[in-house]
């Protein structure tokens, strides 16, 4: 998964499609050797259907294909990506999930002194992770919540999908709104809501690019906090984290319609 990454940031990948094919073989090849798939959604419908193996195997790869490319379409600002991805890992430490994965407490700390000086480079313009590096946080940590259900059985599906609720959501909304206006989903644009949110801030106060950029992801991922903070509260309730998804969901609609708006009116 970093290799075709790496490939698309050396120019030598450049095609969206191909990118995707190679990404959906190696998610394939992941989900069947490692035997993963959804256990429970709480829907029973939609469990019902995901009882089909062959479903499950095919609903599992795209969601973890949504979650890897939609990480590729946030990383645009400093530190958003792996400011995160940080964010998850603390509330991942203290589900003790790690522990769980009967990994040592040393090796729980360089993988968190790691995400903290990749953050640090990142803010300060001298580290990139392109989309090599977004493919495989994306890829890791996808992967991880898929194996979060199997070590606490109890713990809701939706906790889950808040964790990583704002690449996902990025995604789909940026496929719904390219193909609302007639675009073609695999080709970038600049309208993405951080994007809208770092022209705002950056006409608002004047202040240098990178402050700006700076400021932006800070904010984002300050509001990511607070939402998957709440949900941590209690993760096994359903409710809590429906209400959550909703909540940042709808601030997220709402903003982005504000932001596209003032960067009509005032580019």
């Amino acid at each position: 998964m970093f290799l075709i990454g790496l490939f698309s940031d050396l120019k030598i990948l450049q095609s969206p499609k191909k990118r995707l094919v190679l990404q959906a073989i190696s998610i394939f090849f992941c989900v069947y050797f490692l035997n993963l798939e959804i256990i429970s959604t709480r829907i029973l419908f939609f469990d019902y259907v995901l009882s089909n193996y062959f479903v499950n195997i095919l609903f599992t790869i795209f969601c973890i294909t949504i979650v890897v490319n939609g990480t590729n379409l946030i990383d645009g600002l400093n530190g958003l990506v792996i400011g995160y991805y940080s964010i998850i890992l603390y509330f991942l430490l203290n589900l003790n999930f790690f522990y769980l994965l009967d990994i040592s407490p040393i090796n729980i700390n360089l993988i968190f002194l790691i995400f903290s000086i990749l953050l640090v480079l990142n803010f300060f313009n001298k580290l990139f992770i392109g989309d090599g590096g977004a493919y495989l946080l994306g890829f890791l940590f996808s992967v991880w919540a898929i194996f979060l259900q199997y070590k606490l059985l109890n713990i809701s599906p939706f906790y889950i999908i808040l964790l990583l609720w704002y690449p996902c959501f990025e995604n789909l909304f940026s496929i719904i709104r390219k193909k609302m206006i007639r675009k073609n989903p695999f080709y970038p644009d600049t309208d993405h809501l951080h994007q809208l949110f770092f022209n705002y801030i950056k006409n608002l106060t004047k202040y240098s690019k990178t402050l700006c950029n700076t400021i932006c992801s800070i904010i984002i991922n300050i509001f990511n906090f607070i939402i998957i903070y709440v949900g941590n509260l209690d993760p096994y309730n359903t409710f809590l984290q429906i209400f959550c998804l909703i909540i940042a969901v709808f601030l997220y609609i709402v903003s982005y319609f504000l932001l596209f708006n003032f960067k009509n009116k005032y580019n």
